[in-house]
Order: C-alpha cells, then sequence, then structure tokens
C-alpha cells in the first residue's frame, strides 16, 4: 500500500477512535449532553467541548501524518489554526496539541476540562494509540503522488448535530441513512497546492456498526 494512503487510513481511524470514545466513555459522554434544564446549562463549557472534540481531532491527524509522512510544504498548510486558543477556569490560554508523551496530553487537556482526569486520561489514550491496519486490496492499491506540492484539508467531525443528539438506531431508508450516528464522517481531503486540485479523500465513518461485544455504535 502507498504510504501516504496508509498513513490517511490510519490517521482517520484514529480520529474515528476519538470520536467514538467521546460518545462512548461516561466522563466523556457527560460533557456531550445536554440534558440539563435550560437554567442550568453552561452553555459556554458544552459549546467548548463540543469544539474540542474537533480541535482534538483536527490536531491529531495533523500530528500523525507530519511525523509519518514528509508532506514538506503541504506539512506547513496542514497548520494552519483557524480556532482560537481554549481558556481554563483559571483563565489561563491553552492551545490544544499532541504532546510527546500520553501522559503530558493528559496533563494539557485536564487544563481544558477544568480537572476533569478521567476525561482527560481517556482522551489522551485515544490519541496515543497506535492504529495498525490490514487488507489485501487496500494493500495492492500504489499511488505516486508528488508530496512537495501537497496540502491536506480536514473537516474532523462532520455532521456534529447528529454526533451529540443522533441515534445508533436509526433504519436507513433505500439505504441511505437520513439521521443518526450513521451520518457522522472524519474527512481527510488531499489537494495539490499549485492548483487547487483535490487528488485524494478519506471518509471515515466511525459509527456505520455496532461493535459485537458491546452493541454500541
Amino acid at each position: 500500500m502507498s504510504k501516504i494512503l496508509k498513513e490517511l487510513l490510519c490517521a482517520s481511524e484514529k480520529a474515528a477512535c476519538i470520536a467514538r470514545a467521546c460518545r462512548q466513555e461516561e466522563a466523556l459522554f457527560q460533557l456531550l449532553i445536554e440534558e440539563k434544564k435550560e437554567e442550568e446549562k453552561n452553555k459556554k463549557f458544552l459549546t467548548d467541548f463540543k469544539t474540542l472534540a474537533d480541535v482534538l481531532v483536527q490536531e491529531v491527524i495533523k500530528h500523525d501524518l507530519g511525523i509519518k509522512v514528509s508532506l514538506q510544504r503541504g506539512r506547513q498548510q496542514q497548520h494552519q489554526s483557524f480556532l482560537p486558543p481554549f481558556v481554563s477556569g483559571r483563565g489561563e490560554k491553552i492551545i490544544v496539541k499532541v504532546c510527546p508523551s500520553e501522559q503530558e496530553t493528559a496533563s494539557l487537556l485536564e487544563k481544558v476540562l477544568d480537572n476533569n482526569k478521567a476525561a482527560a486520561k481517556t482522551l489522551a489514550g485515544a490519541v496515543h494509540q497506535e492504529v495498525t491496519l490490514t487488507d489485501e486490496t487496500l494493500d495492492a492499491v500504489n499511488v505516486s503522488i508528488p508530496l512537495d506540492n501537497i496540502a491536506v484539508w480536514v473537516d474532523p467531525i462532520d455532521s456534529t448535530y447528529q454526533y451529540i443528539k443522533g441515534s445508533g438506531d436509526t433504519q436507513p431508508e433505500k439505504g441511505i441513512y437520513p439521521k443518526g450516528l450513521q451520518c457522522v464522517t472524519v474527512l481527510i481531503g488531499v489537494f495539490l497546492m499549485d492548483t487547487g486540485h483535490p487528488i485524494m479523500g478519506v471518509i471515515n465513518q466511525p459509527f456505520a456498526v455496532k461493535d459485537p461485544i458491546t452493541l454500541s455504535n
């Protein structure tokens, strides 16, 4: 399999693991749901956590591709940030990033999550896990791309509303899911910087199938 394709797939799967962790782990899911009464909601924190899930997925993809694939100028393009720093409960501005160790990443996320150690530890574990993929069909694919002329475009968690509120029990209509968790995707696109033409893309559906053991999406 082409190295760039392999790393795109691995990065998308790790991003999907983070998206699933936010939904499946109780410490994280409680930060996503909005079932409190209107006057009890901390709207800023809920919005920030939704944004955190997006930013963390984006940073993981940027980090993993930057380390494992020499994207040269394309790598610089990836690192353009479009979101402001997070502000902790103490007023400290925090730039979310992937740290050298899982413990360091957990400590950073703990500040963002107002000292929620369980949530920070779970997210850091997902960020630093190793993802390996084997597929005979993909192994036979050979892609030749000029790495000095490419950049990566990322939509970390597409269909955010369904990600937060969607059900995993939605039934398809003529083979298409009109709503629900199955609509959620992680999108990574590769394009040529000199022309802007797209040349490769990966779409990952984190909740496409149920886990046979836990029966969760």
